[in-house]
């Protein structure tokens, strides 16, 4: 080994493979298959020659040991075939993977202002780093897309400085070959190697792996800039600081000013009320909870448009600081206001096929919202509807196809954030595996950590690189994490993410690099309420990592459990302070600390383009409905010629109204057809009658009087409710379809997706997955030919049975 010079880094460069993540176990498992392949074997001691060098470079050390020799075109084709059997192999990769010490020491250099870049020889090198969600973690990404000279060669590190833009003699390289050792003091830079002394004899410095990276300072290696606060009580935050230049809130010297000074200016009784956010239902009750302590922020539920802007001002008048306004924004701008835009639904945009349709949900919820005060969503939803019984995802969530939600959670953020309304991506970590509701109970997500990173993992991690400002930590467990993050973990301790250290902090905040807020899902679900005494549950949830507490039954109870939470130390000031800066943060990356008026804050519509938006509304519409079975000859398009008397019946579920149904028959009516809507009895009328007397038209009387019968179910997703299927009139379901053989008949869904499962029989089917005005006329048009069903399922409407496709 080398004596190595005193030296203060100013940059480091790390190798990827042994250094912050070991893959050359996979690197050398494809390499021992292409060798068996070409007839002969690796020895063990034949992989280190393998490390820290190109592709083709390892196949040429390859084709040697076996004293093979093959032509260009031979030798590429081997090169991809083990590249394709690598990338299957670290598919599987996850934050746990990441080698002992490395997202400490990546997030201490960061907070010294030391320059970080990764030099790999590996083209996977960005794929893993994502995998690991610590690609944010560098300045610079040199891999062998970027350099073809391969290790000995200094080419990838001089790159590395390059990039940076430091001189290489200020540089630190951390390398576990001795390739990379020799290339790192080919470029005049440190080299810290990385295993076996005895390997590594060339290095300048070597430790054992990153964590024992403070051992570097027996031997004159440090960094530049002081080391990030680690101990002291005061500036501790649960293992990370909060960065407020940096993503999500990304605040320059001002907005940084303020959130500094407001917070050095709040009492620890201040502080606690800014954990909390209230719902708002009235100016007087806004002003009794100021008056027990200003929360942090506020949520509404649609209103008029006049009530809707006065409030919201109201709140903004009463309110020292700037008030956080939320709204359940999960379809456009109607969670604003009754009368503002709702652009489907996002299973809705999904069936269309087209991404920049989330986008412009987003867009008319943030134009709209803002315009009505307020100014965060509690959207998108990136749950994944991989089980078919799950009550709550449904058309709210984008589907079933993992990448589908991964890419339009992304562009419905985008379209919020670029037009100056937050996000909150929702449910962490994860809705649609469970068929149990959250808000009755704590629902599991059940995957294994590598099914979960494949899926739900990929889709937050997109999120979180798209810059989305908050995420709803659900009442939802995720209990194989919490075994691999807390090892010997008691099944009874396993817990909802809204009371989960490992997967709030530790998972979320730590290993994923999220910055934002995390603001709990409702504190009224059986999810989080059964889980331990409601004084202990309130703090507990700050303390698990939550930043804000959404909702409560007793504000004056609930801020006393918070307060008695941080005297008694299961919150501590720091983390106190942590969660207000974020909470503080978010309104100022949202310029809520600039207004100089309510009005200001809550301009109101006059004036904005809504009938561009509701057009949006409409082409999303046309071009989502989907012909899932059409097997009824003869039948469609509809034709007032062919089957002018059409009967109508409206399914329906918890609080949907006939208004739908209505706006359908009067769609069809204009259109030449005879629509009657079924009148149904007063619940119970059936009771104990025949079939057909109360309840449904049936035998002679519908087929004298009818051409064609068509069930409009409008049957949309509802916390509380455990199903979302169709529910017949009772006693005799004297509304089914019995005589469907008998009378063309076909049914539509403007809610759930998954309705085939109850009437499997039926041979003409459609999906339109919305219920607003826009999508009823484009259903008729639909129908009748005047357009063409261009939707495309995203989840299995057959909801897997197979005499539904009959």
């Amino acid at each position: 080994m080398t004596v190595a010079p005193p030296v203060a880094a100013s940059a480091a460069l790390f190798d990827l493979d042994g250094v912050i993540v070991d893959t050359a176990v996979h690197h050398f498992a494809a390499w021992r298959q292409t060798a068996a392949e070409l007839g002969f074997a690796l020895a063990d001691e034949d992989e280190e020659r393998l490390k820290g060098v190109g592709r083709m470079d390892a196949l040429r050390i390859v084709l040697e040991i076996g004293g093979v020799e093959v032509d260009e075109a031979t030798a590429a084709r081997l090169a991809d075939e083990k590249n394709g059997r690598y990338v299957d192999a670290i598919a599987s990769i996850t934050p746990a993977d990441m080698l002992p010490g490395a997202r400490e020491v990546l997030e201490d250099l960061r907070a010294r202002g030391v320059r970080t870049a990764l030099g790999s020889a590996s083209r996977n090198a960005p794929l893993i780093l994502d995998r690991l969600g610590i690609a944010g973690l560098f300045d610079a990404i040199v891999d062998g897309s970027v350099v073809t000279e391969a290790k000995p060669h200094p080419r990838v590190f001089l790159a590395g400085a390059e990039a940076l833009g430091v001189d290489p003699a200020a540089c630190l390289v951390f390398e576990d070959a001795i390739a990379g050792v020799h290339a790192a003091k080919a470029a005049g830079m440190t080299a810290v190697g990385i295993g076996d002394p005895a390997v590594l004899a060339e290095a300048d410095a070597v430790i054992p792996g990153l964590h024992a990276v403070d051992a570097l300072a027996a031997r004159g290696i440090t960094f530049a800039g002081a080391p990030a606060p680690r101990l002291e009580e005061e500036t501790m935050i649960t293992g990370t600081t909060v960065r407020l230049d940096a993503a999500p809130f990304h605040l320059d010297d001002a907005a940084q000013a303020w959130v500094r000074d407001t917070l050095a200016g709040l009492t620890v009784e201040q502080k606690v009320g800014q954990l909390f956010f209230l719902m708002a239902n009235a100016p007087e009750q806004v002003d009794a909870d100021i008056a027990v302590a200003e929360p942090g922020g506020w949520m509404r539920r649609p209103a008029p448009v006049d009530e809707a802007v006065s409030l919201n001002r109201h709140i903004q008048t009463a309110s020292s600081l700037p008030a956080l306004i939320a709204g359940n924004l999960e379809n456009g701008a109607d969670g604003a206001s009754f009368a503002a835009t709702q652009v489907g639904t996002p299973l809705q945009a999904a069936a269309t096929g087209d991404d920049s349709c989330a986008y412009r949900m987003g867009q008319v919820a943030a134009v709209e919202g803002r315009a009505l005060g307020v100014t965060w969503d509690f959207a998108p939803i990136i749950d994944i509807q991989s089980n078919v019984r799950n009550p709550i995802v449904l058309n709210r969530g984008f589907g079933s196809d993992p990448e589908r939600v991964r890419r339009m959670g992304v562009e419905f953020v985008r379209g919020l954030q670029d037009h100056g309304m937050a996000a909150s991506v929702k449910h962490w970590p994860g809705d649609g595996v469970d068929d149990r509701d959250q808000h009755l109970l704590t629902s599991v997500n059940t995957l294994s950590v590598e099914e979960w990173e494949a899926t739900f993992g990929e889709a937050y991690r997109a999120s979180i690189a798209a810059g989305a400002l908050s995420i709803m930590a659900a009442h939802i467990a995720l209990p194989a994490y919490s075994r691999a993050l807390r090892p010997g973990i008691a099944d009874e301790d396993i817990m909802p993410a809204s009371l989960a250290p490992e997967l709030t902090t530790e998972l979320l905040r730590e290993r994923m690099g999220f910055n934002g807020v995390v603001i709990t899902d409702a504190s009224l679900m059986g999810g989080l309420l059964m889980r331990m005494p409601r004084r202990d549950l309130v703090p507990a949830t700050v303390a698990a990592g939550c930043d804000m507490f959404l909702f409560t039954p007793d504000y004056a109870e609930d801020l006393a459990h918070m307060r008695a939470g941080v005297e008694s130390g299961v919150i501590s000031a720091a983390r106190l302070d942590e969660a207000v800066t974020r909470v503080l943060a978010l309104k100022a990356a949202l310029g809520l600390h600039r207004a100089s008026s309510p009005e200001e804050l809550v301009p109101g519509l006059d004036g904005l383009d809504t009938a561009a938006h509701r057009a949006w509304a409409r082409a999303q519409a046309e071009a989502a409905i989907t012909l899932v079975k059409d097997k009824e000859e003869g039948l469609l398009p509809l034709s007032a010629e062919r089957t002018p008397r059409v009967l109508v019946y409206s399914l329906r579920g918890f609080l949907s109204g006939t208004g739908p149904a209505e706006a359908f028959c009067e769609a069809l009516r204009s259109r030449g057809f005879e629509a009657t809507l079924f009148e149904e009895g007063p619940p119970g009328s059936t009771m104990f009658k025949r079939v057909g007397v109360d309840g449904g038209v049936n035998g002679a009387d519908l087929l004298d009087h009818y051409d064609a019968v068509i069930y409009l179910v409008d049957i949309q997703p509802r916390s509380n409710v455990t199903s979302a299927r169709i529910e017949w009139a009772p006693f005799t379901a004297g509304n089914l379809p019995r005589h469907l053989t008998e009378i063309p008949t076909l049914v539509v869904s403007l809610g759930s997706p998954f309705h085939l499962q109850d009437v499997p029989f039926v041979r003409t089917y459609v999906n339109a997955y919305a219920n607003n005005a826009e999508t009823v006329e484009a259903v008729a048009a639909a129908l009748t030919g005047e357009i063409a069903f261009r939707g495309e399922s995203p989840v299995d409407a057959f909801a897997g049975y197979e005499d539904a496709r009959w």
